[in-house]
């Protein structure tokens, strides 16, 4: 029987809160779920993409069935847990080679393709992700006063909001993929300078392939503020060398817009936490969540 030699915390997830345990035979993760979280949905869409990239060869967290032969544990706290071996990767931070990004884009091209392969569409845990109506909804009920720290607010930051919001409300994209829902470079692992795995996929849903794909470009290829085209170019062309034709030319002409929303969407709802009693965001300092509000509410690619 393994003997536990050490628990730690692991990553910084906005939802879950994952730790590190070594034993005397492997090390696994165990992972306290959000609240709020529809657990059959997660066992659900888990079976599905499970069963996916054992067939594609794909690595990904594979859940452990506990001794009641179930993936989820509840503790007494009412709290659910579940655990998965440990994967061996590196998480790369920007920036990124040539080569690096070029691999990146390979990676998420071939996630794409396997996730269309599932026998059905996924159910959404998050449907509201890339909901830019539900989250300025969220925004103006905090204005109306729900939790509002008027005190905290930045009317040019809002009057910029103002001036967005409509076009990146109404941008039309194909919404019928299988997507990641959250391709950023922190959920990507990388063995040999290529893409090993992708993890945290309780946000796999129905949505815009050309979204997943600017929600990975804004993590990998911005610096200070503004889009390396440079780098977004060779990510693409990463992409388009696993997946042609796999994203309509029609959404790949909107590129520019849809990184644009992306980083509108983010940076909006980095303001509405910073201006409401209610935190979403886990930040290291006071002011992260407005510095990051206003970055990413002026970028304009």
């Amino acid at each position: 029987m393994s003997k536990v030699l050490s628990v730690k915390p692991l990553g910084e997830g906005h939802i879950n809160d994952s730790y590190l345990i070594q034993t005397t035979e492997s090390r696994l993760v165990s992972q306290r779920i959000g609240k709020g979280m529809d657990i059959d949905i997660l066992e659900h869409n888990y079976e599905m993409y499970a069963e996916a990239c054992r067939k594609a060869d794909f690595s990904f967290p594979e859940w452990i069935k506990n001794s009641e032969g179930k993936y989820i544990s509840t503790d007494e706290k009412g709290d659910h847990w579940r655990t998965y071996p440990y994967i061996q990767g590196d998480i790369l931070e920007p920036p990124l080679g040539m080569e690096q990004l070029y691999a990146v884009g390979q990676g998420l091209a071939r996630l794409h393709t396997l996730l269309q392969t599932f026998p059905e569409k996924p159910k959404a845990v998050y449907p509201m992700l890339h909901d830019l109506n539900y989250y300025y909804y969220e925004y103006i009920h905090v204005l109306s006063g729900y939790g509002l720290l008027d005190e905290r607010r930045d009317k040019e930051l809002e009057e910029k909001i103002y001036s967005k919001i409509d076009k990146y409300r109404n941008l039309e994209l194909d919404r019928t993929a299988v997507v990641h829902g959250d391709a950023k470079l922190a959920n990507i692992l990388f063995r040999s300078g290529r893409v090993y795995a992708f993890i945290d996929l309780d946000t796999i849903m129905q949505g815009s392939l050309m979204e997943d794909m600017a929600d990975c470009i804004r993590s990998c290829c911005m610096k200070d503020g503004e889009l390396d085209y440079s780098a977004c170019k060779t990510l693409m062309e990463g992409y388009l060398s696993r997946a042609p034709g796999l994203i309509s030319n029609e959404d790949m002409n909107k590129l520019r817009d849809v990184i644009n929303k992306i980083c509108f969407e983010l940076g909006l709802r980095y303001y509405t936490d910073s201006i409401s009693e209610i935190k979403k965001f886990k930040v290291k300092y006071p002011e992260y969540r407005q510095e990051k509000a206003r970055e990413l509410i002026n970028i304009d690619c």
